[in-house]
C-alpha cells in the first residue's frame, strides 16, 4: 500500500476548497461538497480540518508564506532599492493575478463578516502589515541611498502603492480581468517622480 503524503493531501483539500468557495460562495460550501470534489469521504476532511474557516485560514497562511519567501528573495538581492520596490510590487500584482479565485474568496468572506458586524480587522491587518513594512523600508532605503528625493514621504508612498494593490484586487473581484501591464504602468507613474 502506498504511503500517504498528508501534507500533499492537505494542500489538495485547500486548493479544491478554494475552487468551490470561488464558484459557489464561501457560505454555500459544506464539507460534503469539499469531500466530493476532493474524491474522499467527508469524515476524512475532518481528519485535517475542524471547519471551513480552518481551511480558509490555512489557505491565507499558505499564500502569505509563499509571498514572504518571494519578498525575502527580492529584499536580499543586489538590486537598487528602487528596483527592489518595483519588483516587490510586481510580485504582489502577480500573486493577486495568479490567485484570482482566492482573492474573490477573501472578498466574499470579508463581506460575510461585515454583514455579521464582525469584520476581522486585526486578521486583515496581520496579513497586510508585512508588505507595508517591506515597502516602507525600501522607500527609506532609496531615500538614504540617494535614489529618491529627500522630501519623499515613505508613509504616503506606501499608502498610494497599497491603494494600487487594492484597486487590482477590486478589479479581480468585479470584472475578473485585471491587466498586469496596466498596473505596472500605474506603478511606474507613481515611482518615477520619486527619483532624483
Amino acid at each position: 500500500m502506498p504511503k500517504i503524503d498528508h501534507e500533499e493531501r492537505k494542500r489538495h483539500i485547500i486548493a479544491e476548497s478554494i475552487k468551490l468557495f470561488a464558484k459557489y460562495g464561501y457560505g454555500a460550501v459544506n464539507f460534503g461538497m469539499i469531500a466530493k470534489n476532493v474524491g474522499v469521504a467527508r469524515t476524512l476532511i475532518y481528519t485535517y480540518f475542524d471547519n471551513k474557516r480552518q481551511i480558509f485560514n490555512a489557505a491565507i497562511d499558505g499564500v502569505t508564506h509563499q509571498v514572504e519567501a518571494k519578498y525575502a528573495e527580492v529584499v536580499h538581492s543586489r538590486q537598487s532599492a528602487d528596483a527592489k520596490l518595483r519588483q516587490i510590487c510586481i510580485t504582489v500584482f502577480a500573486m493577486l493575478f495568479d490567485n484570482r479565485d482566492f482573492v474573490c474568496v477573501i472578498s466574499d468572506v470579508l463581506s460575510l463578516e461585515r454583514r455579521k458586524g464582525a469584520i476581522p480587522v486585526e486578521k486583515v491587518d496581520e496579513h497586510t502589515v508585512g508588505v507595508k513594512r517591506v515597502l516602507k523600508a525600501l522607500v527609506r532605503e532609496a531615500i538614504r541611498r540617494g535614489e529618491y528625493r529627500q522630501n519623499v514621504n515613505p508613509g504616503r508612498v506606501v499608502s498610494v502603492l497599497y491603494a494600487l494593490f487594492e484597486a487590482m484586487a477590486l478589479r479581480i473581484t468585479t470584472t475578473g480581468r485585471p491587466v498586469i501591464s496596466e498596473c505596472i504602468n500605474q506603478l511606474d507613474s507613481i515611482v518615477t517622480p520619486l527619483r532624483k
